[in-house]
Formats: C-alpha cells, structure tokens, sequence
C-alpha cells in the first residue's frame, strides 16, 4: 500500500499537511531499509520505549513518525512529520483497518495454537500456482502489531488474502477480527500453548472463535492438508493444485560454517517477501569483520508473472539489505543475470548439483552466510557442504522457545519490572550469543554472566544491551571499561581497587551493582561494612550504583519459606541503609527463577531469570504456576547395530551382561560429551523411533551403548538423550543432582544449531 502522511493523518484524526509518501511501516527500527518511504510506529511497551528510537532513525533518514509526543531532543526539527497520537498501537491498527476497508475479496483468517503458518503457506503457494494476485501474512506476524502490519501489504489488484491471527491473553481478537475481517474463518489444532493468559482452555478457545464470527464460511479441523483443501474449495479452486506441494519447513536455523563463518539455514517459503524476513533476521547478525553474503535459488511467484520483475525486486532487497556477495544456483536466477545491481559480486550456476561439483569451501571465509531456496531442490546439502566439520551429536535450541518462556515470566511481573536474563556458563550450556541476540531483541533489561571475558565475547558478536559481570573479580579492567561492562562488587577490597581503575582511566559515575550477603553465605557486603561502603561510595565520583542485589538460598525450597522471609528483611535493611547514605537512587533485585513464581510481592525494580528461561522450572511440577517449553534437545545418531545372544557381554569391564538375545545400537557420544558415567549399566534410557531404549555396559569417553531391540531401529537414527520427549529432570534424578549440571556440562565440541520457528 501507499499513502501520502496527510492522507494517514485524517484517518487518524491529526493533521498534516505533508505529501510525504508511505510506502513502508516501521515497528522495530533494526529493519530499516528505505528510510524516505518510511513511516515509523513509537510503541510503548512494558519493557522498551520506541521514542528512544526516533532520533536514531531521522539520522538514519527517516522523516515521518507516529508518537505520542515528540521528543526533547527532536524540538526544532522542521523537515519531519510528526503524527502525535494518544496511543501509536491503536493508531497502526486503524490504520491497517482502513486499508483492509479498501478492498472487497475474500480474506481468510487463519487462527489456533499450532499449524496456521503451514495451512497459509500450502494454501498461498496452491493460489499461486493458480496464478492469482495473493497477500499473505509474512512467516508469522499475528499479534497486536503482525496483523496491522500484515494487512498494509494489501494492494487494489489484490485478489485473495491470508492473514493469522494469534492471541496470548482475552480481549485481543476482537481488534484483530476487526482489522482482518475475513470472509472465511479457519480454526487450526488448539493445544495447551499461551493457556497461562487465560482462565482455562475453554475461554481461550472462546476467544479464539471471535475471529470465525460473521465468516460466511468456517472451517475447523487439526489435518493441515484437509484444513487447506477446504480453503481451496471455498475460494472456488480445485484442491489439486495442492498436488506435488510439500507442507513449508518454518524452522529457520542458525549453524556454525567453515573457515569461522555463520550461516543461516531458510527453508520456508521460498517467494521475495519471505527473502526479505530472512534478510532482515541476518541483519540482527551482522558484524562488521563478517562479509555478507546470500546463496539464492530460483524463487517461487505467480504463475504467468514476469520473472524479470521478480528478480529486479530481489536486486533491490539484496543491495538494501547491505549484501556483499550473491552466489544464485539455479536456472531461471541466472537467466535474469543482467537486472542484479554490479556493486555486488554475483555468480551464477545454474543447479545445486554444479555448486557442490565446482565450489571449493575455501572461497568462504569468515562470512554471514544465508542460504535460501526451495525445499526439496537440494539446498540443504549447500548447507551441509558449508557447515564446520562437526560431531555427529547436535545440540538444538529452540530460539521460539527461548521467547515463550520469557514471555510467561515477563506476564508474571509488574509493568514497571525489568528482567535480567541469566546468560552466563555460555548460556547455561545452550551457547550465549544467539540467546542474547534474541533476548536483546525481546527487550531484556540486562543480560548477566559470570565473568568478564563472557562479557566481552558478546560486546565482540555485536551485542549492545547492558551486560552485568556478577564475578567480575579480575585485573583486566581495560577489558571491563571498554567493553563497557557493569561489575558486581561484593567487598570493600573489590570497589577500592575498581574505584582506583576508574580513576586512572578517567571514568565518572561507572555504573557498578552492589551485592550484599543477606543469607547465601557465599559472597557479598554484611550489615556491619555498610557504613564504610557508604563512605567510599561518596567519596568518590568515578563509580555510580546502579543497582544492590541479593541472591536467594531458599526459595526453591518450600519449607524454607521462613528463612526466605528472613532474607527479604535483611536485604530491605541493607538496602535502606544504603540509600539513606546515597543522594540517588538506584535500582533493587533479589528474585532468581523460583522466587519469581513463589513471592511476586518482592519484585523490587528487577528480577533475574535464570534456569526457567531455559524450560526448566526449579520447583517441584505441583508449586510449578506456569508451562514451560523444553529449549535445548541433546541428540546423537546410531552408527552401528549388532544383534547378541542372551548371556553376551558388551563394553568395558564386561558390564553390560544381556538378559535376552538383544540388538544393541552403538551412538557417538560420551561423558567426554556430558553424557556421565553414570548414565550407563541400564541408569538412563534414551528415546529412539519414541521407545525408551536402556544404555547397556559402561559409557565410554566418546561412545555409548543402549538396547534397541524394541525400538525398530535403523543405521542412522536419532537418539534423543535430554528433550522434549526425554526429560532433563529425569536424566538429573538418576545423578541426584539438578538439571543445570547436566545442561551445562555439554562440552563444547558438540555442535549447536539454533533455530526459529
């Protein structure tokens, strides 16, 4: 769509008398791409502002904005539009609304817990092959803000759309109803997902049906194929044309590549508009000693469409995308060599098949790669080809997950309290970049690690969000103020020597965390140093604190809840003290995952997540008040499988003594791997093919070995040590310890892919 600002400002009851035009609408100001046709949105969130955002993006070029007032800084400025609103969201959503107003065709909107991107998808690449005029939702955007932003793609030859709608707390399908509209109504498989914001099932189901109410047809059902050949018949198509159309892959994965390069696995869609998603989630990842560099297939479009266009249209996202180098394979890419812009390397092969022939992985080298094309034409063997030599045992993390665990503790809180999330021990085993990229992106207040080289590992990957150092007991302080990284102190000794660092490097009011020990026993300022440490506090303007905290001894115990109690008095003690002392506030945080569930009344300023963002909740299931979703799946392969009589023997010291004539499976991975000895002898099962299946004689170093005689196993199989289907909870029982010991004692040679769903 577009529109001049006057036309957006008497739909929104300001005015304005620019002729500015909107081509493209703004939320988030990291996926800039054409600041002069932009028109950015200031959302106000519980955790996040957007009027921070608004100077940075007229100095990057923007020049229209939506705000609920202008900022200081922007008073003066006479070559921008300034729409001012008493809310940006409901203003993007009239707006997405009106532009829905203007087209008369059949919309349908798509809702429930799983399935509605992939029924879109089969339905959207079925229209397309019927050659119509299609607008879909891009991957996923449903909520509040997707919907809006989804709809404003509509354009006046348009002929059908597909919008999802999803919704995580009562009261909101309505506004999205209102803005899509649909002429049909699609219902998909409801589960337990986003429960926690409602009372029970049955009143998140009620208010997922607002959006089928006035549809003139509505279509239900948990087969995604049948749900979109229903779809078909109701827009008068045939429901062949989803034949030879494969259900779309909506993860999006992010692996370690060869010669120190990262690469970004896509294979969704493979259309310009999902191009574009795919480049602005590998703009978050960019850094500045990464080249960055695309490998695109042939895309998929409109039957009967001009393919010149196309591609004229992809030249354009790759150049505003900043890309580097474009490797495209495929034949009807490279017919269209001529319309690709020449600032950027181009080469051209014409099937994946040459690639991998032809291209030595010695051409890459520290580069961002994204590689792109449609499933089933061979593109994931470009990715294996580029992948880091690597361990056949994988440890995935569910990105998706990572966000819904945040999210339900983030609903548990007060507007007004931050979250610091628990990054350190390399993100307790996960790998700390990608969690923090992604939780700098949900709006984190601070990301806390234990050590200062933690630290600047994430400063060096591009991470801008405050970082919190809780041990930052060192002598590199040159890493510690350049890196601006914030320490914790916990002595006297501690801030004399910060203060004097400081000092020698010309810093003032360093934002430092005070620590004070109100019953952990373990480190921290006691009642009888708060005078001193007041004293040095003020004698001195080179360190600022930004916040005191504690850490809880007790608060997973629940019947410890009297000494929990002691703790908060003390630590209220402690910290009045401190502030009585001080000309300036500062903020609190004593709750980590449990007492975030158990004692919401002492949220403070802050609060620290740790093992619950990780699908891991610290209290037994009963006193647990919210779902969890599992993030990290340790998994290996079966590389060899013998059958052995009754009575055979199997690995060292002849431990593993057969009961039964069994099939034994033989898997790469050991406890130089995490996988403890422990384990072994029958301790732990594994799931293969879904059956639990009993490790047999001791874990070896690098090997392991279980019974798989009831699993119908194969040569190459997945074996899921800890995940989804094998609880972490359950593997950390049979070591009576707890499931972060076994999660981060997965060593680091074993290969992490992250991803998105």
């Amino acid at each position: 769509m577009k529109l001049t600002v006057d036309n957006i400002a008497r739909l929104l009851g300001v005015s304005s008398s620019s002729g500015r035009e909107i081509v493209t609408l703004l939320t988030d100001s990291r996926s800039l791409c054409e600041p002069e046709t932009t028109l950015f949105f200031a959302l106000r969130t519980s955790v996040n502002d957007g009027h921070r955002y608004v100077a940075d993006l007229y100095r990057r070029g923007v020049r229209a904005f939506v705000v609920e007032r202008v900022p200081d800084i922007m008073s003066g400025v006479d070559d921008a539009d300034f729409l001012v609103v008493a809310d940006p969201l409901e203003a993007l959503q009239t707006l997405g609304a009106y532009v829905r107003s203007t087209v008369d065709i059949p919309v349908v909107g798509i809702t429930g817990s799983r399935g509605k991107t992939i029924v879109k998808e089969l339905v959207y690449a079925a229209l397309l092959k019927a050659g119509r005029r299609v607008v879909r939702s891009p991957r996923s955007w449903n909520s509040q803000i997707g919907v809006p932003l989804s709809v404003w793609n509509l354009e006046f030859d348009t002929e059908i759309a597909i919008f999802e709608a999803g919704i995580d707390h009562p009261g909101q399908m309505q506004v999205l109803r209102d803005i899509i509209r649909p002429t049909i109504g699609v219902m998909t498989y409801i589960n337990g997902e986003h429960d926690a914001g409602f009372i029970d099932r049955e009143s998140k189901v009620e208010e997922k049906r607002r959006l089928l109410s006035g549809c003139g047809v509505v279509i239900e059902g948990d087969d995604n194929r049948r749900i979109a050949a229903d779809i078909l018949d109701a827009l008068g198509e045939s429901r062949d044309l989803l034949d030879g159309i494969d259900e779309v892959s909506t993860r999006l994965d992010v692996h370690d590549g060869v010669n120190d390069s990262l690469m970004i696995f896509d294979e969704f869609t493979a259309d310009a508009p999902s191009l574009l998603s795919a480049l602005d989630f590998m703009s978050r990842r960019k850094t500045a000693s990464r080249r960055n560099t695309v490998i695109l297939g042939d895309l998929l479009h409109r039957d009967g469409e001009d393919i010149r266009t196309v591609y004229r249209e992809v030249a354009a996202m790759l150049r505003l995308a900043g890309i580097d180098r474009l490797i495209a394979v495929g034949k009807e890419i490279s017919a269209c060599a001529d319309v690709f812009d020449p600032l950027i390397a181009v080469e051209f092969m014409d099937s994946v098949d040459r690639f991998l022939a032809e291209y030595d992985v010695s051409r890459f080298d520290r580069e961002l790669i994204l590689i792109k094309g449609k499933r089933g034409a061979g593109f994931d063997s470009i990715m294996r080809r580029l992948e880091s030599p690597r361990h056949q045992s994988i440890l995935e993390v569910n990105l998706d997950a990572v966000v819904d665990n945040f999210n339900s503790f983030r609903a548990l809180l007060k507007p007004q309290t931050g979250m610091v999330a628990m990054v350190k021990a390399s993100g307790y085993g996960t790998g700390a970049l990608e969690l923090a990229k992604t939780l700098q992106a949900q709006g984190a207040a601070y990301l806390a690690v234990a050590v200062i080289e933690e630290g600047v590992a994430l400063r060096r990957a591009g991470i801008t969000m405050p970082i919190m150092v809780l041990n930052p007991v060192s002598t590199n302080y040159q890493a510690l103020f350049s890196y601006n990284l914030e320490p914790a102190v916990f002595s006297l000794r501690e801030l004399r020597m910060l203060v004097n660092e400081a000092s020698r490097f010309g810093l003032e009011k360093y934002p430092v965390h005070i620590k004070f020990d109100t019953g952990m026993h373990r480190v921290g300022f006691i009642d009888d140093e708060i005078d001193s440490l007041v004293r040095l506090l003020k004698s001195t303007d080179t360190v600022k604190v930004a916040s005191a905290f504690s850490h809880l001894a007790t608060a997973d115990c629940l019947d410890e809840d009297a000494y929990t109690e002691s703790q908060f008095e003390a630590f209220d003690c402690m910290t009045g003290a401190l502030a009585s002392g001080l000309d300036y506030p500062f903020k609190r945080h004593i709750l980590n995952t449990a007492g975030i569930m158990r004692y919401p009344d002492r949220q403070y300023d802050m609060v620290r997540l740790g093992i619950g963002l990780y699908g891991i909740s610290p209290l037994p299931p009963e006193a647990t008040c919210i779902s969890l979703r599992t993030v990290a799946k340790l998994s290996s392969t079966i590389i060899s499988l013998k059958r052995w009589p009754a009575e055979t023997t199997v690995g060292y010291s002849r431990r593993g003594v057969l009961a039964r004539e069994s099939v034994i499976a033989t898997v790469p991975i050991g406890y130089a791997d995490g996988v403890d000895r422990h384990f072994g002898c029958g301790n732990a099962r594994f799931v293969v093919n879904g059956c639990l299946c009993p490790t047999v004689g001791n874990i070896c170093m690098d090997l392991c070995m279980i019974d798989v005689t009831d699993a119908g196993a194969s040569i190459g199989d997945r074996v899921e040590i800890f995940g989804p289907d094998a609880p972490i909870e359950s593997l950390a029982a049979t070591l009576g310890t707890i499931p972060y010991e076994i999660l981060t004692s997965v060593s680091p040679r074993i290969h992490r892919i992250y991803f998105r769903e």
